[in-house]
């Protein structure tokens, strides 16, 4: 049986029991994918922010926790920010990260191989994870990934054709594949097939399959496997009675689903009401969540449990010690309450925690819970928010007066919260040509300088320059890219793809006309950049320049 976890635990569950006693690739997603896998649409660069005592924040630091949210690393220097992610998800003390290559990155604790780089050694930035069959250092990794979820100490992933990928801590029998010994890199799931969405919990897994039909394995004292026992197993076992489930939950010691009808089921540990059957009692089989309708999609807690309504509202059941139901009290439910000022909601993550985080559709974020490491990111003034707060943006301090903003995806671990923000660059284009004056019927060389002032990569850099009428092209020398020059002695414009700019990077093009232009007159060169990255700076993205004639 697996000990409780995590650094502040033991002093945390003593206030828990007491509080009880006293009252695919883009385009290729799977549309079910379970919340808690944190995925967008648009790929963009991930943003952290609570505790950091194994560096599950990325930020390549393991020193301090951090209550406002900051960058993660791209690299090892951390000399850039983790971009082109397409999921995230927090586990125990450790991240996870899907990049839009179908490739997946970890950091944080790894005492049990939960980062799944062929080592145990902790990291405080991103590493790459192996391919299965591969030993450090590795030279072959995941890949073809669509769904990620990181579990209290053991990792999950989903690929394009349905198969299961798990890796890190096995002593409860988590990572299913009939044994209870770790491992450090990937284990194809042989036993599973046809799944469409993946969670990993505290010290146990769940998936749900393409017939509605769902699957567990790992820890089950409380009941969490929902086969009728309370016997751990090594190998997925069916959950029983379950049909037409869209997606699964697993949190501490309890397990939801929600099913196509828009209610949804529960079973495992109700010592706090997390089940939300009106009752205190655990269940080893599901049992219906009281007067729940219209779900869209549902989240688990360490003890408590939350759903996302179609309509954009959210409900809470279960432990409220740290106000993790968000209905201004911190007095436990089992039956499920309505969070306060939510209405707009398009995703929900409560992984396996005591806090929750909420996507609006404005791209902004909600968070409410326990705060006692800053995993709110409101600057961390509070242990205990009972509604729901605003994340504040980078670089800000409590009192918050800017807030995090653009971000398509979230995902909370234990004590830590994870968040993809919108792409946005910032390309600028300068000029510069040589000699001047020029003189006629002579060579001008024009320098085109492409920088990108970021924050975030630029995708798809392309540079138009348009040839003055009174000049003809001679060549061009791009140093990076390659470019479409039009015929030599001609007026047409030239068109260079400079492929991606990493943020501080900037490139330049070099272009030779021939001038046919009288003296006392001038010639007028005119280029402007472009990037499919987002960015909000047009001002700087086209120049102009006069070069005199004598």
């Amino acid at each position: 049986m697996r000990t409780l976890r995590g650094s502040s635990w033991g002093a945390r569950i003593a206030a828990v029991c007491t509080a009880a006693m006293l009252g695919l690739f883009p385009g290729a997603w799977l549309s079910t994918a379970h919340a808690d896998n944190g995925r967008s649409d648009v790929p963009g660069a991930v943003v952290s922010w609570g505790i950091n005592q194994s560096g599950q924040l990325g930020q390549g630091t393991v020193t301090n926790n951090e209550p406002i949210p900051n960058r993660v690393c791209g690299s090892a220097s951390c000399s850039s920010q983790l971009d082109h992610v397409i999921a995230v998800s927090g586990g125990g003390a450790h991240s996870l990260a899907l990049r839009s290559d179908g490739t997946v990155l970890a950091w944080g604790s790894n005492f049990r191989g939960q980062l799944g780089n062929g080592t145990t050694t902790d990291s405080s930035t991103p590493v790459q994870v192996c391919a299965p069959g591969q030993t450090a250092p590795c030279s072959q990794f995941l890949t073809g990934i669509v769904a990620i979820s990181a579990g209290g100490r053991h990792s999950l992933a989903l690929n394009r054709d349905g198969r299961v990928f798990v890796w890190g801590g096995n002593d409860e029998g988590q990572l299913g594949n009939g044994t209870n010994t770790d491992s450090n890199v990937p284990i194809q799931l042989l036993s599973v097939g046809g799944v469409q969405s993946i969670s990993a919990g505290a010290a146990h897994s769940l998936v749900s399959l393409n017939n509605g039909t769902a699957r567990s394995w790992g820890e089950n004292i409380r009941g969490a496997l929902g086969d009728g026992t309370t016997t751990n197993s090594n190998v997925p076992v069916t959950v029983t009675g379950l049909t037409n489930v869209q997606s699964v939950a697993a949190g501490g010691f309890h397990s939801l689903a929600a099913l196509t009808d828009g209610t949804a089921r529960s079973w495992g540990g109700n010592f706090d009401g997390q089940l939300g059957d009106g009752t205190f009692t655990d269940s080893s089989v599901p049992v219906q969540v009281s007067g729940l309708t219209n779900v869209q999609s549902v989240s688990a807690g360490r003890l408590h449990s939350a759903a996302l309504l179609t309509d954009g509202t959210v409900r809470a059941w279960g432990n409220n010690a740290f106000g993790q139901l968000g209905n201004g009290t911190t007095v436990r439910s089992n039956t499920p309450v309505q969070v306060i000022g939510l209405s707009t909601v398009q995703s929900l993550s409560a992984h396996d925690g005591d806090h929750n985080l909420a996507l609006l559709n404005d791209g902004t974020v909600r968070a409410w819970g326990d705060d006692s490491f800053g995993q709110l990111g409101d600057g961390g003034n509070a242990t205990i928010r009972s509604t729901p707060q605003r994340v504040c943006a980078p670089g800000q301090s409590a009192p918050c007066t800017q807030f995090l903003t653009n971000v398509t995806a979230v995902g909370a671990g234990a004590e830590h919260s994870l968040a993809i923000v919108r792409p946005s660059a910032d390309v600028a284009i300068a000029k510069s040509a040589i000699p001047e004056p020029v003189r006629p019927n002579r060579n001008l060389t024009y320098t085109l300088t492409v920088s990108n002032h970021g924050p975030n990569t630029a995708d798809n850099v392309v540079v138009t320059d348009d040839l003055p009428s009174n000049a003809r092209f001679v060549s061009v020398t791009p140093s990076q890219g390659s470019c479409q020059a039009p015929p030599v002695g001609s007026t047409d414009s030239v068109r260079c793809s400079l492929g991606s700019l990493a943020n501080s990077a900037s490139s330049t093009t070099q272009i030779v006309v021939t001038v046919r232009a009288n003296r006392n007159t001038t010639v007028t060169n005119t280029a402007n950049v472009t990037t499919s990255t987002p960015d909000p700076v047009q001002s700087n993205n086209s120049v102009t320049i006069e070069t005199p004639v004598s």
